[in-house]
Parts: structure tokens; C-alpha cells; sequence
């Protein structure tokens, strides 16, 4: 842990230098994978140590539970949960799922990470981060992630060489994205998912795969003697909905799903909803509560509930216009309906069971809560933004107040890099500052400064802006933004020139040579930077680790075949390296492969692929698969890499 203490600290000096004016370029190296760590030392209480379960699922927003209030969706098991835990009404998340995966699994905000967004190269965090899994790893509990992890598909950048010594998850942001597995895109039911780094099929729908392999793992971990942290996070009900427990599809099919059955409850109606779609949303949301009744069952068969803490949260707000029990907006929103998250916490014993309608915590603050409750706070890193909330959810005098003393910032919208005062909240006590400008605009430049202010204990749902009333909370509130910009992004970073904010916001670069490793158009940067979506064709930032010969295996788009294709290596100033051209020469095919040789090792470099295709058009690839030599050793799986 100290090694990725001096890279994390490395890149912040990197980034503050950069922004100051001075040249140069910090390059970060982190091993794929080592040994598992050893039992670290016993925690001393008198009680077995803690086992910790955390629960987040994908785009489902506080509406989506019918203990809040909707009046179709049935979660009885949640529903019971709730009942038998603390239930934090005030819980922030950001509006949507990368940026908050980052901020749980650090205990830091996204932008001191760099993965700040879902996808194009900003949903890669820098492998200098510690994970709440090397911190309890080294404190001798044993570590599992179990669905989406959205921060990484390649070394040093997967669950496995982020302190997770067992993991399952997909790639990319989501099944039916373009880091699918070749052959099996799309699918939730039957999944080829990524075991311990290597490609596995699975019999079974996604969720209840990732709940079944967690408790199969906890069941051994528990036999071994062993406490773990098992992190389950299924992609649902994340879109596509093509593929949905068909059952649940059609229960709620056969309901009335119109709005005007949403219309009682204050706050904004649901004043439009897609009865189709949202039939397979609901079915995905009860296969979800399914799963955590029988976690729940498991835990109580095993004898782990009385010592397991149960914590249950959501990423971000619903996907979509559905019901939202009358909070304003929803995902990619800084409105509460984007950012408000329920949160149970079930501990047996400890916390007593009931709603906390005062104070508030955030994603942040569940890495120290996590590691207090263990009594591993000996292993929490230095910088973390978050601070425990174990004592506001036992109820401690005053804990509620002190939570509130505390300002709270989150931001988010799409971009290579941060720009100040964009779309963005400050909540601080009562008070929440929001400037909520247009977030799937990339701009280049501060956009006007119009901020909105809401009370929102007598204004639950934001109806009520109150900026002209208080012009000086309103000042304070953007002197408290202001502040928190300059230190989670850089000084200077405010005025920065928009390329400068760019290079200082780059991927982290995949290393190349001791494993197979893909390439998908989720982590390359677009060569056009007005280009739409995905992009057309654009640039990986890569390290090669291995003298070679490497392997490569380039993919077309669906439906097309390679006639010829064009890699070109730079180096980071833009300078040429080397590029290599290779021509089909048997039957036209979607793949074509290639070696790689020659190529200097422990160099950080760019590369950008361009496939000439049968239809005469030129883009980049859908996928790159590079392997190491045949016969080479692949560095053990399923092992942290930080010593106890």
C-alpha cells in the first residue's frame, strides 16, 4: 500500500505541476498482478472480525422500491431489509454510475481519479488509487466483486489488480456495449462474463449469476475461516431490454402501467412512461429483490447474519422518465432525483433499525464507515475525501448536526476533462446550490454562473428556487465550490487552456505483453472530439510490459470484413514511433491478425488502428485482442498485490 501511496501522490504532484505551466509528463506503472497477500494482523477486538456485504445496483432510482411509495413495483424483500436496518433518507451518489464507482471504491472524489465519466477513454482509473479492497486485504480479509466494475477492462486497471482476489464481472459499462465478449454480445441470460480476468460462460440471467458465484464464495471464505468483503453489483436494470426474466416481464406487462396510475404522490409526476419498457425495468427490479431475499436466506442458513454488515445503495437516479416518488429529475441530473440514493445498513446488534431523517452522507464516506466498523482504520490511506458515518447511522448525539456542518460538492457531465461550473451541487446543511446546466454538452469553457438555491426541508423537491432571497448563501456556497475545484482538479485548473486540461485528464495506458488483454472502443479516446457517441475511429493509450512478439488480433464492426489495416505507435509528444500495415490475404474475414515485434518495452505509447473495409470505408476496429508469445506464463490470477 505504500508503493500506491507514492504513485497516487505522484500523479497529484504530476497534475499540479502541470497545470502551473511546467512540461513534462509523469508516467505511472503498476504490476497486473502478484502474490496474495498474507493474513494481516487480526483485528483486536474480542468479536470475530466483521464481514461486510455491499449491495449497488445499476439505474435504479429511489422511486424504484415499493416501501418509497410506487404504487405497482412489489419489493418485499427490500421492503423487509429496510425494516431490519438503518435507512439514511439524505444518501448523495452522482448522476451517473462510473463516477460513483470510483468515489465508493476509493473513498475519493472522481476527479482526483480520473474516471469521470462512462466511456471514451474518462471511464479508467488511475491504477495509483487504493481500493477499499487492498485496505481490507491487507488487513487480512479476503475480497470478491461480483458484476460491474466499469473502471478498467485492462491491466493494471481490472478488480483483480485492484486488490480483489476474486472477481466476475462484464466489461465495459454494460452488457450489450461494445466490450461484449465476440460471440456473445447482448447476452444477460447465459453471459460470457470475466473470471478472475479470463473469459467465462455462465449458465443463468446475469444477476442471479453474480448473486449465486458471491454466496458460493463466501461459503468458502467462511469455511476457510476466513472474513471477507463481498461487493455484488449487478447491471441492472441498466438498459438494453431486450432480455429480461421473461415471468416478470409479463406480470407486469399485464398491469396498468399508464401514468395516471403514478399521479398521486407529490412532487413531479411521472407524466409519461413507456409501458413496455418499463414492464421489463420492473421485472428487472423484483429479479433484484429476488436475489437480496435470497442473500438474506443465505446469510441466515450460514449463521453470517448476526455478524455481517448489509449495506444497499443505488449508483444513481433512474434511467429514464419513470416513477421517482416526486424528486426532480433523474439520472444525469444533479436534482435529487439523479443524485439521491437510498441507503440500508444492517447490522445486527449495533445499529438499531429505523429511518435517519436528519444528516446526510455520501458514496465517499462508505470506504472509512466500512473500515471503522472492521476496525481497520490502521489501513485507511491518506486523501481521503470521505469520512465514516458509523456514527450517524448508531444515532450518536449530535451526529446528524456534524454531517451537516460538513459541505458536500458532486459534478459530473460529459467531457475529457473537468470544467468549472458545470453542472454541479453544494449541499451544506439545509441548503442545496445547484447549477445544473446541460450535462451531455462537452464544452471547452466555464458556462455563465447561474446557480439555483433550494431549502430542502420544506422544499423536498426543489419547486421552490430561493437564490434571489439569499444572495449570501448563495456567495458562500460558490466560495465553497470554488474552493473544492482548485483541490480535486489542480491549481490553475479554473483558467486552464482547454488542452491543458486535456493532457492533464489523459487515459491511463493498458499494459501490453504478460496477459491477454482486449481493446474496445470503451477505453480508446476519439481521434474526433466532436465526434458522436462512440466515435469513429480513435487512440489507445498503451505500455508494453513484454519484448514480444505480441499478438494481434484486430476485429471489424459487425457485418464487415478487413481488407487491410494500419497500426501507428507515437509516443506522447505526438512523434512517430513505428506503424505497421498488414493486408488481408485469404478469404475475406471480420478478423485479421498480425505480430508485434520490435517494439520498445516499458514505453508509454498511442495507438491508433485503421482498418480499410470491403465496403471501401476507412474507421477503426471494434475490438483488438493482443496476447503474449505462446507458451509464455500468465501471471497468476485472483491475488491483490499490496503486502499486509
Amino acid at each position: 500500500m505504500r508503493h500506491k501511496l507514492r504513485q497516487r501522490h505522484a500523479s497529484a504532484h504530476g497534475l499540479a505541476l502541470f497545470l502551473t505551466g511546467l512540461t513534462g509528463l509523469t508516467v505511472l506503472t503498476a504490476a497486473c498482478a502478484a502474490s496474495h497477500p498474507p493474513p494481516g494482523p487480526e483485528p483486536r477486538s474480542a468479536q470475530p472480525p466483521l464481514n461486510v456485504i455491499l449491495v449497488m445496483t445499476d439505474d435504479q432510482g429511489w422511486g424504484d422500491l415499493s416501501l418509497h411509495g410506487n404504487p405497482v413495483l412489489e419489493t418485499p424483500h427490500l421492503d423487509r431489509l429496510a425494516a431490519e436496518s438503518v435507512r439514511l433518507q439524505h444518501f448523495y451518489v452522482h448522476p451517473v454510475c462510473t463516477p460513483t464507482r470510483a468515489a465508493l471504491m476509493t473513498g475519493r472524489h472522481p476527479q482526483r481519479t480520473g474516471a469521470i465519466d462512462t466511456y471514451r477513454g474518462r471511464a479508467m482509473m488511475r491504477p495509483g488509487e487504493v481500493t477499499i479492497a487492498e485496505a481490507l486485504g491487507a488487513a487480512g480479509w479476503e475480497t470478491g466483486l461480483f458484476g460491474k466494475w466499469h473502471l478498467g477492462d485492462a491491466p493494471p486497471m481490472r478488480p483483480m489488480d485492484q486488490g480483489f482476489h476474486r472477481s466476475v464481472v462484464h466489461r465495459g459499462g454494460g452488457i450489450g456495449q461494445p466490450s461484449d465478449p465476440l460471440g456473445a454480445e447482448g447476452r444477460y441470460t447465459d453471459p460470457v462474463l470475466m473470471e478472475d480476468g479470463t473469459p467465462t460462460p455462465f449458465d443463468g440471467y446475469c444477476t442471479d449469476v453474480y448473486f449465486q458465484e458471491a454466496q458460493r464464495w463466501m461459503a468458502r471464505c467462511d469455511d476457510d475461516g476466513r472474513p471477507f468483503l463481498c461487493v455484488i453489483t449487478p447491471n441492472a436494470p441498466h438498459t438494453p431490454l431486450h432480455d429480461v426474466p421473461e415471468d416478470l416481464r409479463a406480470k407486469y406487462a399485464a398491469m396498468d402501467l399508464g401514468p395516471d396510475r403514478f399521479a398521486a404522490e407529490p412532487g413531479r409526476k411521472a407524466t409519461f412512461t413507456d409501458e413496455d419498457k418499463l414492464a421489463r425495468l420492473y421485472a428487472m427490479v423484483e429479479n433484484i429483490d429476488e436475489n437480496m431475499g435470497g442473500l438474506c436466506r443465505f446469510l441466515e442458513t450460514e449463521g453470517l447474519a448476526e455478524n455481517t454488515l448489509l449495506l444497499f445503495l443505488c449508483d444513481n437516479g433512474p434511467q429514464g422518465r419513470r416513477y421517482n416518488a416526486g424528486l426532480r429529475n433523474a439520472k444525469g441530473s444533479v436534482y435529487e432525483g439523479g443524485v439521491r440514493s437510498p441507503l440500508f445498513a444492517r447490522w445486527p446488534g449495533t445499529l438499531e433499525p429505523g429511518n435517519r431523517d436528519e444528516g446526510y452522507a455520501a458514496h465517499v464516506d462508505l470506504f472509512p464507515t466500512v473500515l471503522e466498523a472492521c476496525g481497520a482504520e490502521a489501513h485507511a490511506p491518506d486523501g481521503l475525501d470521505g469520512r465514516s458515518a458509523l456514527s450517524l447511522l448508531r444515532g450518536d448525539d449530535g451526529a446528524a448536526a456534524d454531517s451537516e456542518a460538513r459541505p458536500l460538492v458532486i459534478q459530473w457531465h460529459r467531457g475529457d476533462a473537468p470544467v468549472y461550473g458545470h453542472h454541479a451541487f453544494v449541499r451544506l446543511g439545509e441548503y442545496k446550490l445547484v447549477q445544473a446546466t446541460r450535462p451531455w454538452a462537452e464544452l471547452e469553457s466555464p458556462p455563465a454562473w447561474a446557480p439555483e438555491l433550494y431549502r430542502l426541508p420544506t422544499d423536498p423537491f426543489e419547486e421552490s428556487d430561493i437564490a434571489g432571497e439569499q444572495p449570501q448563501v448563495v456567495g458562500d456556497l460558490t466560495a465553497i465550490y470554488a474552493r473544492w475545484f482548485d483541490d480535486v482538479v489542480g491549481p490553475g485548473a479554473r483558467t486552464a487552456r482547454h488542452d491543458q486540461r486535456l493532457r492533464a485528464f489523459l487515459p491511463p495506458p493498458a499494459s501490453l505483453g504478460e496477459t491477454p488483454v482486449t481493446l474496445t472502443i470503451q477505453d480508446w479516446r476519439p481521434l474526433g472530439e466532436k465526434d458522436k457517441g462512440w466515435g469513429k475511429n480513435g487512440r489507445w493509450r498503451v505500455q508494453l510490459t513484454h519484448p514480444g512478439p505480441l499478438r494481434a488480433t484486430l476485429t471489424a464492426p459487425r457485418g464487415r470484413t478487413i481488407v487491410s489495416a494500419e497500426l501507428a505507435f507515437e509516443e506522447p509528444g505526438g512523434r512517430a514511433v513505428e506503424t505497421r500495415r498488414w493486408t488481408a490475404t485469404g478469404p475475406p474475414a471480420r478478423a485479421l491478425s498480425g505480430s508485434l515485434e520490435g517494439l520498445p518495452a516499458l514505453t508509454l505509447l498511442s495507438l491508433t488502428v485503421t482498418l480499410q473495409l470491403d465496403d471501401g470505408t476507412r474507421r477503426g476496429p471494434h475490438q483488438v485482442e493482443v496476447a503474449p508469445p505462446a507458451g509464455s506464463v500468465d501471471p497468476p490470477r485472483n491475488r491483490g498485490k499490496i503486502p499486509g
